[in-house]
């Protein structure tokens, strides 16, 4: 029995101690209104994306959410979002869960639990976490309230091409597309 609390023991420290550096924090850096920040996170793959780097498609959906019970929010934009961009080489989807900085235990843990709960390889590579320091990220995006999501459509430079805040529906659907997706 002792061998085994040994074993569990010391299995605990080294991830205390490894993980810190596994899943990573980003600072936030202001680039200009109407443009995303500048700001880096991980997908599920275990990847590093920094935007707007990463934004390789002429127009990029991003959908912002700051809880868990916002998931289902953001599945109802991905019901529309997602036969859009599939097969389309223009357009693609970042969906960006945003959290405040943590101990690096806790944020190996939250990504591990996203990671397990995510089986399509492809969304893998699309969730791309933010352990970040929320304020300046919220005030460059004009963000007042994380108890809504907020869905985007970007260029490749990160520019705000447009924009809708909270649930879906078709009408806010139609408003986000007007002049940027035919």
């Amino acid at each position: 029995m002792k061998k085994y609390y040994l074993l569990f023991s010391l299995s605990l420290l080294a991830i205390l101690v490894l993980t810190p550096s596994c899943v990573g924090t980003s600072e936030v850096v202001a680039r200009g209104q109407n443009q995303f920040p500048q700001v880096g996170g991980m997908n599920l793959h275990g990847d590093e994306k920094q935007f707007p780097e990463c934004l390789t498609a002429d127009k990029t959906f991003i959908v912002v959410a700051f809880q868990r019970w916002q998931q289902t929010w953001v599945d109802e934009w991905y019901k529309e979002i997602g036969p859009a961009v599939d097969g389309n080489t223009t357009l693609a989807y970042y969906e960006v869960p945003t959290i405040s900085k943590l101990s690096g235990p806790i944020r190996w843990w939250i990504y591990k639990g996203m990671q397990g709960g995510i089986e399509d390889e492809k969304m893998r590579s699309s969730v791309i976490t933010l352990h970040i320091d929320k304020e300046p990220f919220t005030k460059e995006l004009n963000i007042n309230d994380e108890e809504i999501v907020y869905t985007f459509i970007l260029d490749k430079e990160g520019n705000i091409l447009s924009r809708q805040d909270g649930r879906f529906t078709q009408e806010k659907w139609q408003a986000l597309i007007k002049g940027t997706i035919p």
